[in-house]
This record gives structure tokens, sequence and C-alpha cells, in this order.
């Protein structure tokens, strides 16, 4: 965390964001760990670069899919926002194989993010993006992922995962959590190609009801 953050928000929340991704890592490691896992990938090769999508919601299990394929698809650069969110993010996530940060959204640091995203992209390299994140609306599609795509010319990859018992909080993003010993589905969508004629609230449509197959 920066030194701008350290001033902006109170001594608790800081402790709570070094403590509590600690404790959320250790408790989703135990709860995978007595899951059944199930994975349905792509019938089409994973080309790298591309720009990979999930829903706020659904993100504390996308390590455990994109492990099953990182060998393959290499690194993967997550945009995440410059608030206290965001750092707490990425301690959850930083020891992860393959997995880097961009810090910036759409609602803060948003062209320092692209401009990093597309460097990403050029080098060969993955992002990932939660098309909703950082505060919604829920299960809705920015411009994000469309603006790299068009700009890089790389696909769009749908990613997410179901489980047959699950808790659902009640937070804006109606983030899940598996209950112990359930199943989970793991779903990886075909690769989506966007042309710079195509309608934009179709390929929004497209890009959302992909996510949605993957969480169902």
């Amino acid at each position: 965390m920066n030194k701008e953050h350290k001033h902006n928000y109170p001594l608790s929340k800081r402790i709570a964001a070094r403590v509590f991704p600690i404790l959320i890592r250790v408790i989703i490691h135990t709860i995978h760990f007595t899951c059944k896992k199930k994975f349905l990938l792509p019938k089409e090769q994973i080309k790298t670069p591309a720009i990979w999508v999930a829903w706020h919601g659904q993100i504390i299990l996308i390590p455990y899919i994109y492990k099953q394929i990182g060998e393959t698809a290499g690194k993967i650069h997550i945009i995440v926002s410059e608030h206290l969110h965001g750092d707490f993010a990425i301690r959850i996530f930083k020891n992860y194989i393959n997995f880097d940060f961009i810090r910036g959204s759409s609602r803060k640091g948003a062209i320092k993010a692209l401009k990093s995203a597309i460097e990403k992209l050029q080098m060969g390299e993955n992002v990932g993006i939660t098309p909703d994140g950082p505060k919604g609306p829920l299960h809705s599609v920015s411009d994000g992922a469309i603006t790299l795509s068009l700009k890089c010319n790389v696909p769009v990859i749908a990613i997410g995962w179901s489980a047959d018992r699950y808790w659902q909080l009640k937070s804006w993003d109606e983030a899940r959590i598996p209950k112990p010993f359930s199943t989970i589905m793991y779903k990886i969508s075909n690769p989506i190609y966007i042309d710079k004629n195509d309608d934009k609230n179709k390929v929004k449509d497209i890009i959302k009801n992909a996510i949605m197959d993957c969480m169902n």
C-alpha cells in the first residue's frame, strides 16, 4: 500500500486489509481442498494473448481454474482498483503463480490502467478484467474489455465457476463461497472475437451471456 493510501484510510482499516486476506486465503484453500473439482474447457485451443473476464463476485476461485491452464496460457495481469479493496485483492492473490496486477479502474486511474494493459497484451501476455467491478452495477459489462480487444486485436475469454452448494453474501456483487465437500464446476468459454464494425451493445450481451454461462 503506498503512502497516499496510508494517509487516506484509518489505522483499523489498514490493519484489516493486512490481516483479513491471510484469513481468507486459509479459509478458501481449506474449503477448496475438500471439494470435488470438475473442469469444462473450451473446444478451441486457447491462444494467448487474450482478455479474460469474470464477474467480481466470482474472483475468489478464479486462480484455481486459471492454474489449470496456466502453463499454456502464460502470465495474466489482473486489473484491480487503486482503492483499499484493490490492496485487499492483491494480498489475497499475490502469491499465485502467473498472477500479476495492474492498478486502476473505470472510476480511478482508468487511462493508466488501459495503457499498461495494452502494453502487456502487446508483449504477448494476458489481461484479466472484472467487467462489473469495482462497484457494479451487478453483472454489467463495461467498455474496458471491448476497447482492449479492438486496440490489440485479441479475443475475450469468459471464465467462471458454479457449486452445487454455496453461501451467498449480501454484498453488491452477490459473491458466492462454496461449502465444504461440495462439487465445483469450472468453465472457460470459447474465445470471443470482436470486430470494429460490431454493434457494441450486442457484443456486451455476448460477453455477458458467456460469463453467465460459466457460472451456471
